[in-house]
């Protein structure tokens, strides 16, 4: 009896043993997964530097949000900056040719250019981001609605800091804006709106191509590019590319913003554009095609792009051309 008892303490013993290095190592793989998944974590990159409201992604510096007036005549092409605007607006002046708007705030770059003169309706979108607007003088109408509108005004012709020219180019396509001494000391501006940003959809695009006409000389074509995920842009058949890097200009999302047109029969023919009102639009974001409205109550207010449920679309991270059309403009739409 007495040995049946010590066998039975014995193997009560070899269990505690065993169950306790069972407990023992299941608790060291427990930690080392732990340590596994804490070593993981910190290794998925975060989101640093600052945010940027125009774009949805994250930039190592910025500046005060900026519109400049940007040169279209093939005299002044290739530009000087637009590769690196965050958004650019391209509309209608008279004559049928157009003009730039590009907003600068994210990294910008040292200079952009040539700058040109103002008209009204890009004040007016200028006036909705509360940026400073940058020009080289403007009509008659301008002059009055700048300090009419308080536009946050540098005009090279009221001899504000930042602007030079440059000799390579002849006048009037030959001046341009440096923007740390045009805007040294400016204070803090910007209406920043509640754009919500979404990554690019891992889809195939609806469309490979779009193009469309704002005369027989001005032909814009986005072609999709599928490995930068991104609108790579052409003029007439012919690359879009950055004066200084070379680079072919690009963006992320495209919207159609269709408007109305009308001349002011002027001696120098100048037209107005409806950018305060509401309309169709079409959407290509992200390689995704959407169709919708826009609105802008007044001048001050934000123009608010709607899908066809009438709720404020979602852009893609990055880079925005806006393309203000006149309604009824033909555009193509292509795929492979």
């Amino acid at each position: 009896m007495k040995n049946k008892l010590v066998v039975l303490v014995m193997i009560f013993l070899l269990a505690i043993t065993i169950l306790s290095a069972c407990g023992g190592k299941e608790s060291s793989i427990n930690s080392e997964d732990e340590r596994n998944k804490e070593e993981e974590a910190a290794e998925i990159p975060e989101s640093t530097g600052i945010y940027n409201p125009l774009t949805g992604l994250y930039v190592e510096n910025i500046q005060n949000l900026t519109a400049v007036m940007i040169d279209n005549l093939a005299p002044a092409r290739p530009q000087s900056g637009l590769i690196h605007a965050d958004i650019v607006y391209e509309i209608e002046a008279e004559g049928l040719l157009t003009r730039l708007m590009a907003l600068f705030y994210g990294n910008p770059p040292e200079f952009a250019g040539p700058v040109r003169s103002a008209r009204p309706y890009y004040m007016q979108l200028a006036k909705e981001w509360d940026a400073y607007y940058v020009h080289v003088g403007g009509c008659n109408e301008s002059f009055a609605k700048i300090g009419e509108w308080k536009i946050r005004d540098i005009d090279d012709v009221k001899g504000h800091r930042g602007f030079f020219l440059d000799k390579n180019r002849k006048r009037p396509h030959s001046t341009y804006i440096n923007f740390a001494e045009a805007l040294n000391g400016k204070p803090e501006n910007g209406n920043f709106k509640n754009w919500v940003f979404v990554d690019t959809p891992e889809k195939e695009p609806a469309y490979t191509e779009i193009s469309f006409r704002y005369n027989s000389s001005n032909r814009v074509t986005y072609k999709w590019d599928m490995n930068k995920k991104a609108y790579m842009r052409f003029l007439n058949d012919k690359l879009y590319d950055d004066r200084e890097s070379g680079e072919q200009v690009y963006t992320n999302n495209i919207i159609i913003q269709y408007a109305g047109h009308r001349n002011l029969q002027t001696e120098l023919q100048h037209i107005w554009v409806d950018v305060v009102g509401k309309g169709e639009a079409e959407y290509f974001l992200g390689g995704q095609y959407y169709q919708g409205t826009w609105e802008k109550k007044s001048m001050t207010e934000p123009t608010i792009y709607y899908d066809q449920q009438g709720q404020p679309i979602s852009l893609v991270r990055g880079k925005t051309w806006i393309q203000i059309l006149r309604p009824g403009v033909r555009l193509d739409k292509l795929t492979n």
